[in-house]
C-alpha cells in the first residue's frame, strides 16, 4: 500500500465494540458521574465493563475538519469529537489493533483505508462506524455522501443533473463505499453514529452550488445495521452551545461519551432514549435562544444473530454471565451462599412449559443463569417457542436462522426438512403468485367494499415473506404490504419493523409509520413522537406521494410540532402547506383545533395572515372573521372579527357590511346548530336567485364554506354539506359541460337522490408504472384514455379490448377486480382508492394508476 502524505497520515487506534446480549431482570444504579465532559482529555469510563469480552469488536472513526475549499466551512470540533470517541473506547479495553481513525482524508485516502479496515473483519466481528463532518444528499438518491477535505464547492455545467453527477464523483458514497464495504465482509452487526451537519454545506442560492438537499443525511435503513443520527432531518447539529463556551466537544458527542462512560454496557434502544432526551433538552435550553436538535435512531439489526435478543456496545458481568444493562447500570449480584436456595425455591420450577413468549423465557433464563438445570430446561422451552415462530414465518431465512441458533434441539430434523423445501429455487410464476397475493390483500385492507378474513391474512402474510426473498422483487414495496397485513392481524411489533424497513424508499410507508409511531394506542417504548415527526416530514417532502397524502402528512407535522412546543416549526409547515394548496378550505377546517393565546403554541392569527396573503379572497376574509366572532379559537374576539370583515368588505363580499354592523353593536358569539342551518338554507336560497349559473355556483360554495367553518365537527349534517359543496365545486369546474341534475336547493334539502350529482360521463386515464416487469412480451402502456359511465354506484368503461365494471361510492372510492372484466382476466387485476388517483394492479403489467377527471 502506498504511504500517505505526512500531512494526511491516517492513524489506527482501538474504539467501539458490539455485543449481543439480553438485559438482565434486575436493576441497580451504576457508578455516577455528575458533570458532562468538556474535552476529549477528560473522557474516562467509570461504569463496570468486561473488557476481555471485546476481542472481536472493531471500530472505524472518520472525521473531516479542515477543508481545502474556502467555500466549505471548517469544523474544528470534529477532530476533538473523534479523539473523545477514541479515548472512551480505549478506556473500555478494546484491542488497539481493531480500531482505525481516518482524519482529514481525501476521497481516495478514505476509500483505501476502509478497504484496509474491512480486511480484518469476519463473521464473528462486530463493528461501529463513527463519522463527524459535512454531509450531502441528492433528491431521489437514497445514499448518503460525506464530503472529503479535497472536495470543491463549485461545479461546471448549467444543468442540475450535470452538477449532481460532478459532486457525486468527488464525494464519498457512505452507503456503498464505507458501510457497503464493511458489510460485505460479513460482520454479525454494525452500529453507525453520525454526528454530522444536517444541512448540506453545498446547498445555497448560488446555482453553481445548490445541488444538495438542505435536509442532510437521509435515512439509510440497512439490514443488520443500527444507525444513530445526531439530529432529525432538516435540523442542524450544534457544535457548541455558545460562542464563549469552554466546552470543546459537539453537543451530541459530548452527551454520547458521557452516557457511555457512566454505563458502557447500556443496550442500544435505551442509549437512544438517553441521547434523545439529553440532547434535545440541552439544545432547547441553549443560551441566547432555543435550538431544535432531536437525535434519531434507525434499528435494522438482525436480532436472530444475537443469543439474547439484544445489542449493546460493551458487556458486563451480570450474576456470573455477560450481559447488557438498562439505564440503571449493572444489577446487584446473587450472593454465592444464597445460590442453592435461590435455585431450589425458584418459582419458575415446574412451570417452564407454561411460559408463553420467548421474551419471558429469556428473562427467566437470565434470572436463573447460574442454576444449571433450570437454564437448560428454559433453553429447551426457548427452542420450542422459536420453532413455532419459525413455522409461522415459513421462509428459507427463518429455517436457516433456527438451525443456526437451535442446532441440536428437539425440532432440528423437522427444521432441516422444512429448510430444504423453503430454500428450493422458486419459478417466476411461483414468485409472481406470492407477490400478487401479498399486494392484493394489502390493497383490500380498509376498503369499504371488502373485508379480509383471518385465514386470508395469514396466507397473504406468508406470501409476503416468501416474495421478499426473491431477487427480482422490490423488497421495500413488499415490506409495506406485509406491514399493513401484520398490523391488521394485531402483530404490532413485527408490523412496525416491516414499516421501518419500507419507509426508507416508500413514501406511503413513511406516512403510515408516522401514524403508528404517534398513535396513543401503541405501547412504549415503540411510541416515539420525534421519530414519527421525522417520517411525516419525509412523506411530506416526497415528490412521488399523492397531494392528499402529502397534505395529511403536513397536517400531522403541524400537530406534532405544536404538541412538542415548537410553534415556529409548526408555522413553517403551515406556510409550506399553504404554498402548495389550491384552496383554503382544508386549512381553515384544520386550523379550528388550535386555541389562540397559549404560550409556546401555534398562533392561529399568524396562520390566517399567511393564508390570506396566499389567496387574497373576500370570501376567505369573511370566513376568518366568522371564526373570530364565534369564538372558534377559545373565545370571542370582536376586534379581530372587525378587521377581517373589513377586509372582506373591501374585496366585495356582500355579507360583510351586515357582519360589521353586528360586531360593531357588540353582537356575535356562538350560534346554535339550528340557527346555523337556517342561515345556510337562507344563503343557498339567495344564491339560487343569481342571474348566471357561474355566480349561483360560486355563491353556493361560499355558503357551504361558511357553514363548514362555523358548525361543530360532530354535527350530523356535516357529511351532507361537504358532499353538496363538492358537487357545486365540480359543476363550477366543468361549467361548460351540461349538468346531469343535482346541485339544486331542493335536492340538497331533501337529499332525495344523492346520485343525481354524480351520475354521468367522465374522462379517465390509466397506465402502468412497472414497464411490464411481470411480462415483458406484453405491451403495458403508460397511458390508456377512456370514457367512464357512472350510474347509481356502478362504474363502467371500455379500454384495451375489455369492458371494466366495478363499484364507486359518493365520495369517489372505487373497487374493481378481475371479476368485473369482460373478457375476464386470467391473472389478478384490481383498482382501489379514490378515483382522483387510485392504485391499479395487473398480474401481467404490475403496478399502475387510475384517474377520473371531474368526479
Amino acid at each position: 500500500m502506498t504511504p500517505l502524505p505526512a500531512a494526511r497520515r491516517l492513524l489506527m487506534r482501538p474504539v467501539l465494540a458490539l455485543a449481543a446480549l439480553l438485559l438482565a431482570p434486575f436493576a441497580a444504579p451504576a457508578q455516577a458521574q455528575d458533570v458532562a465532559f468538556k474535552n476529549f482529555s477528560e473522557v474516562r469510563v467509570t461504569g463496570p465493563v468486561t473488557r476481555e469480552a471485546s476481542v472481536d469488536n472493531y471500530a472505524l472513526i472518520v472525521y473531516n475538519s479542515t477543508y481545502d475549499d474556502d467555500a466549505i466551512s471548517d469544523l474544528a470540533v470534529t477532530e476533538l469529537d473523534a479523539k473523545a470517541m477514541q479515548k472512551l473506547f480505549i478506556d473500555m479495553g478494546y484491542p488497539e489493533e481493531n480500531i482505525m481513525l481516518v482524519g482529514d482524508g481525501t476521497k481516495q485516502e478514505i476509500e483505501d483505508q476502509v478497504y484496509f479496515f474491512a480486511e480484518k473483519l469476519d463473521a464473528d466481528s462486530t463493528v461501529v462506524i463513527y463519522y463527524s463532518g459535512h454531509g450531502i444528499t441528492f433528491e431521489g438518491d437514497p445514499s448518503n455522501y460525506i464530503v472529503p477535505v479535497n472536495m470543491t464547492a463549485s461545479a461546471p455545467g448549467a444543468e442540475r443533473a450535470t452538477r449532481e453527477a460532478f459532486f457525486k464523483r468527488r464525494a464519498v458514497n457512505f452507503n456503498r463505499d464505507i458501510l457497503g464495504v464493511v458489510k460485505a465482509a460479513g460482520p454479525k452487526g454494525v452500529v453507525v453514529f453520525y454526528d454530522a451537519c444536517r444541512n448540506s454545506p453545498l446547498a445555497s442560492a448560488d446555482p453553481t452550488k445548490a445541488v444538495g438537499q438542505e435536509q442532510g443525511f437521509v435515512p439509510a435503513k440497512v439490514e443488520g445495521t443500527a444507525i444513530f443520527y445526531s439530529a432529525r432531518n432538516g435540523e442542524t447539529s450544534l457544535a457548541a452551545l455558545s460562542t464563549d463556551d469552554d466546552v470543546r466537544l459537539s453537543v451530541y458527542t459530548r452527551v454520547l461519551v458521557t452516557q457511555l462512560s457512566r454505563n458502557p454496557t447500556i443496550r442500544l434502544s435505551d442509549l437512544h432514549r438517553e441521547l434523545q432526551s439529553s440532547v434535545a433538552r440541552m439544545a432547547r435550553n441553549k443560551p441566547g435562544g432555543s435550538h431544535s436538535q432531536n437525535p434519531v435512531m434507525e434499528n435494522g439489526l438482525d436480532y436472530s444473530r444475537s443469543e439474547r435478543n439484544e445489542f449493546c456496545l460493551a458487556v458486563a458481568n451480570i450474576n456470573g454471565a455477560p450481559g447488557c444493562t438498562g439505564p440503571g447500570g449493572v444489577p446487584a449480584p446473587i450472593a454465592p451462599g444464597a445460590l442453592d436456595a435461590v435455585c431450589t425455591s425458584a418459582p419458575i420450577r415446574g412451570a417452564i412449559d407454561a411460559i408463553a413468549t420467548i421474551e419471558q423465557a429469556r428473562a427467566e433464563r437470565d434470572r436463573y443463569i447460574q442454576c444449571d438445570d433450570l437454564r437448560e430446561q428454559i433453553n429447551a422451552r426457548i427452542a420450542t417457542l422459536a420453532w413455532e415462530e419459525t413455522k409461522a414465518e415459513n421462509t428459507c431465512a427463518a429455517y436457516r436462522a433456527y438451525l443456526t441458533f437451535h442446532e441440536g434441539s428437539a425440532h432440528t430434523e423437522a427444521a432441516r426438512a422444512a429448510e430444504a423445501e423453503a430454500c428450493r429455487q422458486m419459478t417466476r410464476e411461483e414468485i409472481n403468485a406470492h407477490v400478487v397475493r401479498c399486494e392484493t390483500t394489502a390493497a383490500r385492507l380498509g376498503s369499504v367494499f371488502s373485508t379480509v378474513d383471518a385465514a386470508t391474512l395469514a396466507e397473504a402474510d406468508q406470501s409476503c415473506a416468501i416474495a421478499a426473498t426473491a431477487d427480482t422483487v422490490d423488497g421495500r414495496a413488499i415490506a409495506f404490504s406485509r406491514a399493513l397485513i401484520l398490523l391488521e392481524q394485531g402483530e404490532q411489533a413485527r408490523g412496525l419493523d416491516a414499516l421501518k424497513f419500507a419507509a426508507g424508499t416508500v413514501p406511503r410507508a413513511a406516512l403510515k409509520l408516522g401514524d403508528v409511531l404517534s398513535s396513543p394506542e401503541i405501547p412504549l417504548p415503540q411510541r416515539d413522537l420525534n421519530e414519527a415527526l421525522f417520517w411525516y416530514e419525509r412523506a411530506a417532502n416526497s415528490s412521488t406521494i399523492s397531494s392528499e397524502d402529502q397534505r395529511r402528512a403536513l397536517f400531522r407535522v403541524i400537530e406534532l410540532q405544536n404538541e412538542m412546543g415548537n410553534p415556529a416549526a409548526a408555522m413553517d409547515a403551515y406556510a409550506l402547506l399553504i404554498n402548495r394548496a389550491s384552496e383554503a378550505r382544508q386549512v381553515m377546517a384544520h386550523l379550528r383545533q388550535f386555541p389562540e393565546g397559549q404560550a409556546g403554541k401555534l398562533s392561529p392569527s399568524d396562520v390566517y395572515e399567511i393564508l390570506f396573503f396566499r389567496f387574497q379572497d373576500g370570501n376567505l376574509a369573511y370566513q376568518i372573521g366568522e371564526a373570530w366572532e364565534t369564538g372558534v379559537h377559545g373565545g370571542q374576539n370582536l376586534e379581530q372579527a372587525r378587521i377581517w370583515y373589513t377586509r372582506a368588505q373591501e374585496r366585495g363580499n356582500m355579507r360583510a357590511q351586515a357582519a360589521l354592523e353586528r360586531v360593531g353593536a357588540g353582537g356575535g358569539g356562538a350560534v346554535d346548530a339550528e340557527s346555523l342551518w337556517s342561515e345556510l338554507i337562507s344563503c343557498l336560497q339567495q344564491a339560487e336567485q343569481s342571474l348566471s349559473e357561474e355566480s349561483k355556483l360560486e355563491k353556493g360554495v361560499d355558503c357551504t364554506d361558511s357553514w363548514l367553518t362555523r358548525a361543530g365537527r360532530d354535527d350530523h349534517r356535516r357529511p351532507e354539506v361537504e358532499e353538496h359543496r363538492e358537487t357545486l365545486q365540480m359543476d363550477l369546474a366543468a361549467i361548460a359541460r351540461p349538468a346531469s341534475g343535482g346541485g339544486s336547493l331542493d335536492q340538497f334539502r331533501q337529499s332525495s337522490d344523492p346520485w343525481d350529482g354524480r351520475n354521468g360521463s367522465y374522462a379517465g386515464q390509466r397506465g402502468y408504472t412497472d414497464n411490464g416487469r411481470r411480462s415483458p412480451s406484453v405491451e403495458c402502456k403508460k397511458r390508456y384514455d377512456f370514457t367512464a359511465e357512472v350510474d347509481n354506484g356502478t362504474i363502467t368503461f371500455w379500454s384495451d379490448g375489455r369492458t371494466f365494471t366495478g363499484q364507486i361510492d359518493l365520495a369517489g372510492n372505487i373497487s374493481l377486480d378481475r371479476n368485473g372484466l369482460s373478457p375476464r382476466s386470467r391473472t389478478d387485476f384490481w383498482i382501489q382508492g379514490h378515483v382522483g388517483n387510485a392504485a391499479m394492479y395487473s398480474g401481467y403489467c404490475g403496478n399502475g394508476y387510475f384517474r377520473l377527471s371531474g368526479y
